[in-house]
C-alpha cells in the first residue's frame, strides 16, 4: 500500500506537533508526524535510503494516532505510517532491523490461542516477584494481576429491550475477564442482553502494528465469519481492539470476498461504554468517596471518538469525584507491545503523566484498555502505589452498581 494521495494532504502546517508524544519528548522533527511523513515521501521519491534512519523514526511512533484528531486536513496518517513500516519491511537490508524481539513474538503466538494464552497469563502470575529469563523479563509488567470475583447478572430474552454481540478479546478475556463480566452486567442492568458468538478470535491489531498484515487479515476474515450471522451492534471492553475493529473496512478493502462484508462489520462496533451510557439512567451508581481520574484509551479517543462517553459515564457516579486532567487522552506509552521493543521511550512517556498523577494523589486511576492497565500498574508501583489503584472502567461501574443495589434494598437514598 502507497499511501501518496495521503502524504499529498498533508501541507506542513504542525498543528500534529504538540499532540505528539515522541515529539514532545524530544522536540526532534524527524520524531513527529510531519518529519515522519517526510522522510517517507523522501525514500518512495529514492531521495533517501530505506535504512536505519527510516526504520529509527518509525519504530518509535507510537501510532496513538492523536495528530489524526488534531490536523485540520484530515491526513490518514496511519496509512502513511503503514506505508513507511511495509517499505522497511520489504528492504532486504532492513529485514532484520524490522524484527520484533523474542518477546513481542511469543505474545503474537499465544493471542491467535486463547486457552494457551490464559494459561501462560495464569502461570506467570504466580511467578511475577521472580526472575525471568533475560529475553522474557521485558514481559513482567503484564503479570501480576488478580481478576475480582464479579458474580453475573443474568436478563431474560422476554424482558431484553435489545441484544448485543459481545467481542471477548485475546488479552482481556485471559487476564481481564472480569471486566468483560462487569460490562456485560452493567448492559444486563440497562436491559441488554450480550451473546458471544464462539468462533471469535484475537482482533489482530498487535500483528497489523508489529508488521504482520497478512496475517492481521487472517484474524479479520475469522472475526466477520463468527459474527456475520447477526446485523447486531459489537460491542467490547478494549479501545485498542475497538479501533481495529472499526479498521476491517479499510484493512479489507482490496479483497474481492470480504470487502463489503468487512465494511458491514466495522459499521456495527461500538464500545460497551457508548452502549451502555443509553441506558446508564436506568442504572443506579453509588461511589464510596473516592477520587478518581481517568487515562483514556488514546485509540477510543482518536479512532473511535468515543473517549467523551467513559468521561460522562464517571461524573455519573454519586458519592465520588472525577478529577480530570490534561494529559487524560494522551498516550501512555504501551501502545500495543511498544512498551517491549521501545521501553526507555515508553517509561519516559509514562513518567511524564505520574508525574502529574503523583501531584494528584486519586484514589483510582480508570482505564479502558489491556495495555494501558499494564502500563499503568506498572507506574503506580513504581511509585510505591497499590497496583489496584488502577481499575478497569467496568469493573469500577459495576461495584457502582452493586453498591447502589444494596443501599436501594435497604431502604437507603443512592443520590444522598
Amino acid at each position: 500500500m502507497i499511501a501518496t494521495e495521503d502524504i499529498e494532504h498533508c501541507n506542513k502546517c504542525g498543528f500534529c506537533l504538540p499532540v505528539c508524544p515522541t515529539y514532545q519528548l524530544t522536540s526532534n522533527e524527524l520524531q513527529s508526524p510531519r518529519g515522519r511523513i517526510a522522510m517517507i515521501e523522501a525514500a518512495i521519491q529514492g531521495e533517501i535510503a530505506i535504512g536505519e534512519g527510516l526504520n529509527d523514526s518509525l519504530s518509535h511512533c507510537l501510532d496513538c494516532r492523536a495528530c489524526e484528531t488534531a490536523c485540520p486536513s484530515g491526513v490518514r496518517y496511519h496509512r502513511i505510517l503503514e506505508t513507511g513500516r511495509d517499505m522497511l519491511r520489504l528492504a532486504s537490508h532492513s529485514k532484520q532491523r524490522s524484527q520484533p524481539s523474542f518477546a513481542t513474538r511469543q505474545i503474537l503466538k499465544l493471542v491467535k490461542k486463547p486457552k494457551w494464552l490464559r494459561g501462560v497469563m495464569r502461570v506467570g502470575n504466580r511467578f511475577k516477584k521472580t526472575s525471568l529469563p533475560k529475553p522474557l523479563e521485558s514481559l513482567k509488567p503484564f503479570l501480576g494481576y488478580t481478576e475480582q470475583q464479579i458474580a453475573k447478572v443474568t436478563i431474560s430474552s422476554s424482558t431484553a429491550t435489545c441484544t448485543v454481540e459481545f467481542f471477548e478479546g485475546c488479552i482481556m478475556s485471559a487476564q481481564f475477564a472480569d471486566a468483560n463480566q462487569a460490562a456485560k452486567n452493567l448492559l444486563a442492568r440497562g436491559g441488554i442482553q450480550s451473546d458471544s458468538p464462539v468462533q471469535q478470535g484475537c482482533c489482530g491489531a498487535l500483528h497489523l502494528h508489529s508488521g504482520y498484515a497478512e496475517e492481521a487479515k487472517a484474524m479479520a476474515r475469522q472475526n466477520i465469519d463468527a459474527f456475520l450471522h447477526s446485523e447486531k451492534l459489537i460491542v467490547n471492553t478494549a479501545g485498542g481492539c475497538g479501533a481495529m475493529l472499526m479498521q476491517y473496512g479499510e484493512l479489507l478493502a482490496d479483497d474481492p470476498k470480504y470487502a463489503d462484508k468487512a465494511r458491514q462489520f466495522s459499521a456495527r462496533v461500538r464500545d460497551w461504554a457508548t452502549v451502555f451510557k443509553r441506558v446508564q439512567h436506568k442504572v443506579p451508581l453509588r461511589g464510596s468517596g473516592k477520587r478518581v481520574t481517568l487515562q483514556n484509551s488514546c485509540h477510543l479517543v482518536n479512532v473511535e471518538h468515543a473517549g467523551q462517553d467513559t468521561v460522562d459515564l464517571l461524573k455519573g457516579v454519586t458519592g465520588d469525584l472525577f478529577v480530570p486532567y490534561s494529559g487524560q487522552d494522551s498516550c501512555c506509552g504501551s501502545a500495543g507491545t511498544y512498551n517491549i521493543e521501545q521501553r526507555e521511550w515508553a517509561m519516559s512517556i509514562l513518567e511524564q503523566k505520574m508525574i502529574v498523577l503523583a501531584d494528584m494523589q486519586p484514589d483510582l486511576i480508570i482505564v479502558n484498555n489491556p495495555g494501558c492497565h499494564f502500563q499503568m500498574r506498572w507506574g503506580v508501583q513504581r511509585y510505591d502505589w497499590d497496583a489496584d489503584r488502577v481499575q478497569h472502567l467496568a469493573v469500577y461501574l459495576e461495584r457502582a452498581a452493586q453498591r447502589a443495589e444494596r443501599m436501594l434494598d435497604q431502604g437507603e437514598r443512592v443520590d444522598a
